[in-house]
């Protein structure tokens, strides 16, 4: 900061108020054209910390130029700029952020925000200072909403998880949270594009699970449970066919997945 707001009751004590930094430390003395000697107290505090601060500069006579410290180099880059707001605004993530090229960015971007917990469950607003008229699941009103309820402990979820499993012929252990659903997921033996595309129709049904929990609140008539799974698996094919170089027909997707060649 300018040296009249950090030391103001010394700027005080100065006659010549624009007077410059390399005039005065050309001068015999620092406080030659101050008014009065500084004083114990506050002033000769406010004094010894000037001297410590102007110690440790050293003025040249080469014109002044910008300089970028973050590189060491002094040198200015756009990505140096970038990763240094990445890491003060970024979450920091012990894992990887994962991103299925075969399903949609707005899915993609929803499985981010539910693994980071930024979803507007009823905890999270009751949490953020909100008044609710109930804190239970709207799906089945049974235990307080948080995201791992919705999206794995809820009825409807352990009922759309089992149907994926056996539609893929899998074998499906009860999870609780996004730490379990990796460590079951990452002993699934696939081919590594195919158990994308997998982990991409999980991605799949957590937003079709959210959306439904969303159109029981704001539909005007409630959503259909009976037909969530087939939405998820007609949803998926268009997605995964669209945005993948291998062909596969509807009848094989919807019959063995799990055998597509990618």
């Amino acid at each position: 900061m300018p040296l009249y707001v950090r030391y103001p009751r010394l700027f005080a004590l100065e006659r010549i108020k624009d007077v410059s930094v390399a005039v005065k430390c050309g001068d015999v003395s620092l406080d030659g054209s101050f008014r009065r000697q500084v004083r114990d107290g506050y002033e000769r505090q406010q004094w010894l910390d000037l001297m410590s601060t102007l110690g440790s500069i050293s003025l040249s006579s080469v014109v002044d130029r910008w300089a970028c410290d973050l590189n060491g180099d002094g040198e200015f880059r756009v990505k140096d700029i970038c990763s240094s707001l990445d890491d003060l605004f970024l979450p920091a993530m012990t894992d990887a952020t994962r991103w299925v090229k075969y399903i949609t960015v707005k899915v993609n971007v929803f499985a981010w925000r539910a693994r980071l917990d930024r979803l507007p469950t009823r905890g999270n607003l009751v949490s953020r200072g909100g008044f609710l008229d109930s804190f239970f699941c709207l799906v089945c009103g049974l235990a307080l909403e948080d995201v791992h309820h919705v999206l794995f402990r809820c009825d409807m979820a352990k009922l759309i998880f089992n149907r994926i499993c056996r539609w893929w012929d899998l074998h499906w252990v009860d999870v609780s949270s996004f730490e379990d659903w990796d460590v079951w997921f990452g002993s699934i033996r696939l081919p590594s594009k195919l158990k994308i595309m997998l982990e991409g129709v999980f991605y799949i049904s957590w937003w079709f699970i959210w959306s439904f929990r969303n159109r029981s609140i704001f539909d005007e008539a409630p959503p259909r449970r009976s037909v969530l799974f087939d939405d998820i698996v007609s949803r998926s094919f268009f997605w995964c066919i669209n945005r993948c170089r291998s062909s596969f027909s509807w009848e094989y997707w919807l019959k063995n997945p799990y055998l597509i060649v990618l």
